[in-house]
């Protein structure tokens, strides 16, 4: 965080010096998001896509400051057009997945963490979420598989969701004993 502050100054002076740059405002709304700034990080997103509304990763980082703030519609809004438009681009994925999770729609969730395994199949989170989905939708056992695979590319389950997988496989506990 401290880098994205100590960045802004000169990002600053990258949009003053060509106002009209989408990609300038998309910097420094990325720097002032990274730095906790989230106001103004909306602003030169904003203005990023309204100087280029197909700059799509500057769509994505919009998507990831409304889930930051809790609008988790606008975030499945957001990053659903960019993901229809650019399949390939996980982040896109990734933050609709998530928005879906805090909107409790676990299909799409589903949906979503999928698609981010078919981009990138060793995405950790990718595989814990879509945990976390299957699980929501009782499908135990494909729940416990993405989640082991997760725990071996590196992710640190949360305690919860091992509690709660215990608890929907009565009473079996998961199999991350001897991955740490």
């Amino acid at each position: 965080m401290e880098n994205s502050k100590s960045r802004v100054p000169e990002l600053r002076e990258a949009v003053d010096a060509n106002p009209d740059s989408a990609a300038a405002h998309m910097r420094l709304g990325t720097a002032l998001l990274k730095a906790g700034d989230a106001k103004h990080a909306e602003e030169s997103l904003r203005r990023a896509v309204e100087i280029d509304p197909e700059f799509d990763e500057a769509w994505i980082n919009l998507g990831g400051l409304m889930l930051v703030r809790w609008d988790f519609k606008g975030c499945v809004d957001v990053n659903r057009r960019v993901a229809r438009r650019r399949p390939e681009l996980l982040q896109a994925h990734y933050n609709l997945g998530l928005g879906h999770l805090y909107l409790h729609q676990a299909e799409e969730m589903v949906a979503s963490f999928r698609r981010v395994i078919e981009i990138d199949p060793d995405h950790a989170g990718g595989h814990y979420h879509l945990a976390v989905g299957l699980l929501e939708l009782g499908e135990v056992e494909n729940a416990r598989t993405a989640m082991n695979r997760a725990v071996d590319l590196g992710h640190s389950p949360a305690p919860e969701f091992l509690k709660e997988l215990e608890r929907k496989s009565g009473g079996n506990k998961p199999d991350t004993a001897d991955k740490k």
